[in-house]
């Protein structure tokens, strides 16, 4: 009568205890207040709205130190190289190794001139972190952007973690639309029509230096 019993007894014994090895395991892997990935992308996300904002907003700073200030956020904040690959395609072997190197070049400027025309316009008030959730690899942040007309903008960064580089943006998502396809769309639909030289002056045009 006590046969049942007793497995089942050691079977949740055995359960309790593989799992209690289990989080030991994980507990002594993670470095004594290491950040989750959790925070980190949290970090991240915030420095780079944060940092945005005063940029955008100094009225005490000349226009080229505020486009300075918002493109060092930038360049601290974006995995460019992961950008640089998407946007291009297969298109990549279509452009000369100076043109790849320019295109390299140019692009940080690109995102942060598109920054500042998509989020920077109408800024009343700071923008709100609001949570965090995983995404595959990922972690994907959502900010709410003020906007002058009283609407809330919700902005999704998807971040990735680079190991001793960091948590970096690889893609911005408004209303579900990822940044990376529009920009891939556009870019591709350039190259196709006029040549790599055209994205270039296009990059050129829309960069802030």
């Amino acid at each position: 009568m006590l046969i049942v019993p007793m497995i089942r007894l050691r079977a949740g014994l055995m359960a309790g205890l593989v799992t209690g090895l289990m989080t030991l395991a994980i507990a002594l892997s993670t470095p004594s207040g290491a950040q989750t990935p959790a925070d980190a992308a949290l970090d991240t996300a915030g420095r780079l709205v944060n940092g945005a904002y005063a940029a955008l907003t100094d009225d005490g700073l000349a226009d080229s130190e505020r486009n300075s200030a918002l493109r060092r956020t930038i360049d601290a904040a974006f995995a460019f190289e992961i950008w640089e690959r998407f946007l291009l395609g297969d298109r990549a072997g279509e452009l000369t190794d100076a043109q790849k190197e320019e295109f390299r070049q140019l692009l940080p400027g690109f995102i942060a001139d598109l920054y500042r025309t998509q989020f920077g316009k109408g800024l009343q008030d700071k923008p709100r972190i609001e949570d965090v959730r995983k995404a595959r690899r990922d972690m994907l942040v959502r900010a709410s952007i003020p906007r002058a007309n009283g609407k809330i903008l919700p902005v999704d960064w998807r971040i990735r973690d680079f190991g001793e580089r960091g948590h970096l943006v690889i893609d911005i998502m408004v209303g579900g639309t990822s940044f990376l396809i529009l920009k891939r769309d556009e870019f591709l639909s350039i190259i196709d029509r006029q040549g790599p030289e055209a994205l270039l002056a296009y990059l050129r045009e829309h960069s802030i230096g």
